[in-house]
C-alpha cells in the first residue's frame, strides 16, 4: 500500500467514526485550500483569477465548471473571514444536487474542516465564513435572498432561468454585492432559446461582463473525451453542425426550435388584449402541485363561439402548504367562477385532491395525465394554428422559451422548469374551444346583403307555411 492510499484509508476510517468534517488547525486551512488550486487546469484558474466583478463561464457539459466554482466559493470564504457567499441554482433541489456533494468531497480530500448544515444547506468554515446553497426559480425564492451582503455569488444553470433572472440580478444580487465590492459569476451551458440575460452577457461585448469559454475537450481529467464524443456522434447520427452537439458539447449558442417542447411563436400566440366584449366566457383552472418544486396555477378561458383557447393569468410559488394552495384556489374561483378545476397531485398523492374537495369545499378533480407526449403534440398543433393565445406578461411564456426535450429520452429535460407548462396542458385538455360554433355576423342594415337575407327569410317562412298546409300559392287566389 502506498503512502497516498494509506492516508486515504485513515481519512475513510475517520469519517466512518466521526462524520465527514475532519477538524484541522486554523493556520493550516489556507495552505490546504490553496494547494487545491494546483489541481485546477488553466481554463478554470483563468476564470477564478479574473479580477472582473461581473463574469461568465459558457461551457459544455462535463467541462469541470461546477468543480471550479466549488473551489472558487471555498477560496473566497477562506480569504474573507465571517463573510457570506452564495451558490444559486435554478431550484434548491438542483443546487443541492450539483454543488453540495462536490463541497463535501473537497472537504474530505483536502481536510478543510468545513461544517455542513444539511437541512439549511449552509457550509461554515473555521474562520466563520459561510457558503449557502439555494434556488431562485420564482419570486418567492428571490425574496429570500434580499437583505444579505455577499462576497461572491455563483449563479449556475444561468441559461435555464426565465425572465425573472433580470430582477434577480438587477434588484437583488447586484445591490447585495455593493457593500463588499463582491463578484457575480454566471455559469452554464447554452440553451436552444437564444435569449435572456445570460445570452446577452455572453454575446454582447458592451454588456459589462468578461467572458470565459471552455469545453469537455479542454478538461484534462477526461483525456478520452474526443473518442467518446466521436462514438456518441456516430451513434446519434450527428455531424459537426448538429445543434445539440454544438450546444451541449461545444458550448455554443445555436437557436433550434426543434429542441423546444412547445412550438409557440411570439407574433402568433401572444396577445396584448383579449376579446372580452359580447362573449360568454368559461374559465378553467389547471394546477400543478408541488412543495420544493413550485406549485403552478394557470387560468384558461374559452367561449362557445370562438375557436381559441386563452391563457389569461398564471402564478407559481414553492413551499406552499395545502391550506395556502386551497386559499389561492378560492381567491381565483371568486374572481373567475371556474367551470372546471383540475390538479396534478405530483408527489403529494391523490389524497390532497380529496382534502381540497371535502375539507375546503373545492370542486376540484385530479388532472388527466395519460398520453402526455401525444397531448403535447396536439397542443402544439393548436399553437401552430394560432388557436392558443397567451396574454403578454404571463410567466408560462418564460418556460416555453426555454423548455427543451431531453436528448436521450422522449421526455422534457429536467434542467428546465415545466410546472406552469404542465398546468397549462391540464387546463387546455379540459377546454372545449375546438367545439365552438362561429356566431353568425349580421350584415349592416340597409346593405345589399341585408336585403338579400331579409328576402331569403321571407321566402323560407312562406315555403314552410305551404309545406304544413297553412297557405296556398298566390296565383291560386287570382279569380278569373
Amino acid at each position: 500500500m502506498t503512502k497516498e492510499h494509506d492516508a486515504r484509508a485513515v481519512i475513510r476510517e475517520y469519517i466512518k467514526r466521526f462524520g465527514d468534517t475532519p477538524q484541522v488547525d486554523d493556520e493550516s486551512l489556507p495552505e490546504r485550500t490553496f494547494r487545491w488550486k494546483e489541481d485546477l487546469f488553466e481554463y478554470q484558474r483563468n476564470f477564478i483569477d479574473d479580477p472582473s466583478h461581473f463574469k461568465t463561464a459558457l461551457c459544455s457539459r462535463r467541462s469541470g465548471k461546477t468543480y471550479a466554482c466549488c473551489y472558487y466559493l471555498i477560496e473566497t470564504a477562506t480569504k474573507h473571514p465571517d463573510s457570506l457567499s452564495a451558490y444559486i441554482g435554478l431550484s434548491r433541489r438542483s443546487a443541492k444536487r450539483l454543488m453540495w456533494q462536490e463541497m463535501k468531497r473537497a472537504n474530505r480530500k483536502y481536510m478543510l474542516g468545513i461544517k455542513f448544515n444539511n437541512s439549511e444547506l449552509v457550509a461554515t468554515l473555521q474562520n466563520g465564513a459561510q457558503v449557502i446553497l439555494t434556488g431562485a426559480n420564482d419570486e418567492a425564492d428571490i425574496d429570500k435572498l434580499r437583505g444579505s451582503t455577499y462576497r461572491l455569488v455563483v449563479l449556475d444553470e444561468a441559461a435555464s432561468f426565465g425572465a425573472h433572472m433580470d430582477s434577480l440580478v438587477e434588484e437583488v444580487l447586484e445591490p447585495a454585492l455593493v457593500d463588499h465590492n463582491g463578484t457575480l459569476a454566471m455559469i452554464g451551458t447554452p440553451s436552444a432559446a437564444c435569449s435572456g440575460l445570460f445570452y446577452r452577457a455572453t454575446t454582447e461585448p458592451d454588456f459589462g461582463y468578461t467572458n470565459h469559454h471552455w469545453t469537455i475537450l479542454e478538461n484534462p481529467y477526461i483525456p478520452h473525451a474526443k473518442d467518446w464524443l466521436d462514438r456518441r456522434m456516430k451513434q446519434k447520427g450527428w455531424n459537426d453542425e448538429n445543434p445539440i452537439y454544438l450546444r451541449e458539447w461545444r458550448g455554443r449558442w445555436i437557436r433550434s426550435f426543434d429542441s423546444l417542447v412547445y412550438k409557440f411563436n411570439e407574433s402568433r400566440n401572444v396577445v396584448n388584449t383579449l376579446p372580452w366584449d359580447d362573449h360568454d366566457w368559461h374559465y378553467i383552472l389547471g394546477v400543478d402541485l408541488g412543495y420544493e418544486d413550485a406549485t403552478a396555477f394557470i387560468i384558461g378561458a374559452f367561449c362557445e363561439d370562438l375557436p381559441d383557447f386563452y391563457i389569461v393569468e398564471d402564478y407559481k410559488s414553492s413551499k406552499m402548504l395545502p391550506s395556502d394552495i386551497a386559499e389561492k384556489i378560492k381567491q381565483y374561483d371568486r374572481e373567475y367562477d371556474f367551470r372546471v378545476m383540475v390538479a396534478d397531485t405530483g408527489g403529494l398523492g391523490k389524497s390532497i385532491v380529496e382534502e381540497f374537495r371535502y375539507r375546503h369545499g373545492l370542486a376540484i378533480r385530479a388532472a388527466e395525465k395519460r398520453n402526455k407526449l401525444s397531448y403535447i403534440e396536439l397542443m402544439n398543433s393548436d399553437l401552430s394554428a394560432s388557436r392558443i393565445k397567451v396574454l403578454e406578461g404571463c410567466s408560462v411564456l418564460d418556460e416555453w422559451r426555454l423548455l427543451q426535450w431531453d436528448e436521450d429520452r422522449p421526455k422534457e429535460d429536467d434542467r428546465f422548469e415545466n410546472h406552469l407548462s404542465d398546468a397549462a396542458l391540464y387546463a387546455w385538455r379540459e377546454s372545449r374551444h375546438y367545439a365552438s360554433v362561429p356566431r353568425e355576423v349580421e350584415p349592416e342594415t340597409g346593405s345589399e346583403e341585408y336585403y338579400k337575407r331579409l328576402s331569403d327569410r321571407h321566402e323560407k317562412q312562406l315555403l314552410d307555411k305551404l309545406e304544413h298546409g297553412e297557405g296556398s300559392l298566390w296565383w291560386e287566389n287570382i279569380r278569373h
